[in-house]
């Protein structure tokens, strides 16, 4: 016979017993990686060259499917055979830059165990481990000088990369916030998500930044945003994503609350005996728990 359980106690447990480092999001996200310029690779002229982003083609043509009117290919970004460090090559969906609305952030660190020979994730900052980040935002893309919304997807970074990433949108968030408290009198800061920005490598000069010391010295070509010099009020606007698009990313957010918050949690923030330290590791693509969403 059926059984009665007091309202009290019908949600009470949500979530409680949830393995932090597998909570997945609730929806299709494919994860865009940074790929460092090669300066070696300068006759490509491409993000290869000067950096840029990159997502397994499988993974976006999936998300394509799950989602309504999101094209594949997507306009005004490539397809390419990206090499692996194993010989074989991996075929991508690739940019420079990327068109995006950021919907939240979540920091972390990777944290390897010499006992059990695994990474596993931890909140950020945690002793003697890697940093990383990843932004679930909305994709967009350029078409008849309109842009366009896409579908949802995840910007992932790790090492010095990070700071760049977060760098980028902060940027781009201050540069916008006056012309937005004009264009919303009254309203708070989070408003600022919902105006697109262009992330990624910019120009035909290819930068780049020497990271580490000694035998772990590498180099890297920061991922900035895109701001003009003098940005005014009126393109601010332009970039607003639409009543729609915002009621959207709202929804989004609220379904992605947990997948957020995660890393979070105090209880995993204490390294375990016999931890080592990660070097921050610049190879393309990254290991395959890098590339997806969770």
């Amino acid at each position: 016979m059926p059984i009665s359980i007091p309202s009290s106690a019908q949600t009470a447990f949500q979530g409680n017993m949830n393995e932090s480092g597998k909570i997945e999001l609730p929806f299709h996200a494919p994860a865009f990686y940074i790929i460092n310029g090669d300066a070696k690779l300068a006759a490509l002229k491409n993000f290869q060259y000067y950096g840029g982003w990159a997502c397994g083609t499988d993974k976006v043509k999936a998300a394509a499917e799950s989602w309504e009117n999101c094209p594949f290919p997507i306009p005004g970004y490539g397809t390419d055979n990206l090499p692996q460090t194993n010989g074989s090559e991996m075929e991508v969906v690739s940019s420079r830059k990327l068109i995006i609305a950021p919907i939240g952030m979540r920091e972390y660190s990777s944290l390897f165990d010499q006992s059990t020979g695994n990474t596993r994730r931890v909140p950020p900052f945690t002793k003697g481990a890697r940093p990383g980040i990843q932004v679930l935002s909305v994709l967009a893309y350029k078409n008849e000088n309109a842009i366009h919304p896409w579908a949802p997807v995840l910007l992932t970074a790790k090492g010095y990369q990070t700071n760049h990433v977060k760098n980028a949108i902060m940027n781009w968030r201050k540069a916008i916030k006056p012309h937005v408290q004009k264009l919303v009198p009254g309203a708070n800061d989070s408003i600022l998500n919902l105006f697109w920005m262009h992330i990624g490598t910019f120009g035909d000069v290819r930068k780049q930044e020497i990271v580490g010391a000694g035998a772990n010295q590498k180099t890297i070509t920061p991922i900035t945003a895109f701001i003009p010099d003098d940005i005014t009020e009126q393109q601010v606007e332009k970039q607003y994503v639409g009543e729609p698009m915002a009621e959207f990313m709202a929804d989004l957010s609220a379904q992605a609350q947990e997948w957020l918050n995660v890393f979070k949690q105090p209880q995993s923030a204490t390294p375990v005996a016999g931890h080592i330290e990660l070097e921050d590791d610049y190879s393309a693509p990254p290991p395959p728990e890098d590339d997806i969403p969770f």
